[in-house]
């Protein structure tokens, strides 16, 4: 799902669950890597767990690029329902680690922290 400057206050503001949010760039390489993973996998495995993903364009959204302070894409966070901020991270990651932060928002440990406890 797309965020955009217009329908902010409805995605995230107005939601009772949590908000992973990737800010990109449509001419940012690692940007493209990270929206396939989205777009193919995190979409479908955050509504399973209870969690809201969305991507943000921030060539096309500037105010919220600049509310959230995103200086530099990828960047991804995430919202909680009480307007809480956690998980900031600059740059691309594996794909583990972006469904260990999905496990997270859902109250789950990770898959491997479940495994080794």
């Amino acid at each position: 799902m797309d965020l955009t400057d217009k329908n902010y206050e409805t995605i995230i503001k107005n939601q009772d669950k949590p908000v992973f949010v990737d800010f990109y760039s449509p001419t940012c390489g690692p940007c493209q890597v990270l929206l396939q993973i989205i777009e193919e996998k995190l979409e479908k495995f955050g509504e399973e767990q209870g969690v809201a993903v969305v991507k943000c364009d921030v060539s096309r959204n500037p105010k919220l690029a600049d509310a959230f302070k995103v200086r530099s894409v990828p960047f991804t966070i995430a919202v909680l329902p009480d307007g809480k901020l956690k998980y900031p991270e600059l740059g691309l990651k594996d794909e583990a680690y972006y469904f260990g932060i999905i496990e997270k928002l859902a109250g789950k440990g990770s898959f491997f922290g479940r495994l080794f406890s």
